[in-house]
């Protein structure tokens, strides 16, 4: 899915010691997939980010998504979609905080660990000012 501009995925590693001798560490991605299979809707994408626990409250999250979002606008996405677990309060916060609004939620759209969870819509219109 991340083999054109338009849906990029960025990784943050940390690199290893000065000799090689620890291996490389994923400490978070940023990516945008599809919204949909359909060419009425390839001006729109759907984000994901993730950052590691250790790596987390360094503003990691924010750079990788700021760094996704303008390679989004230049490979002409005009909107980027967000789906959260309405379980994760922290997600909300940190989209709403980029510029994202919620539009809806599916209730009990997703399944995690055997649970029915509901699952928060958000937008950002990368092509409005």
């Amino acid at each position: 899915e991340h083999t054109d501009a338009r849906h990029a995925a960025l990784v943050a590693v940390e690199k290893g010691g000065p000799s090689g001798e620890k291996p490389l560490t994923v400490l978070g991605f940023a990516a945008l997939s599809p919204w949909s299979t359909r060419p009425g809707y390839a001006r729109t994408a759907e984000n994901s980010v993730y950052v590691a626990p250790p790596a987390r409250d360094r503003g990691l999250g924010r750079a990788l998504m700021l760094d996704l979002m303008g390679r989004a606008r230049a490979a002409g996405v005009c909107v980027v979609i967000a789906r959260v677990t309405e379980q994760n309060p922290a997600s909300v916060r940190f989209h709403e905080a980029l510029g994202f609004s919620t539009i809806g939620v599916q209730r009990r759209a997703g399944e995690k660990l055997g649970r029915l969870i509901d699952v928060r819509i958000m937008d950002m219109h990368l092509d409005e000012p």
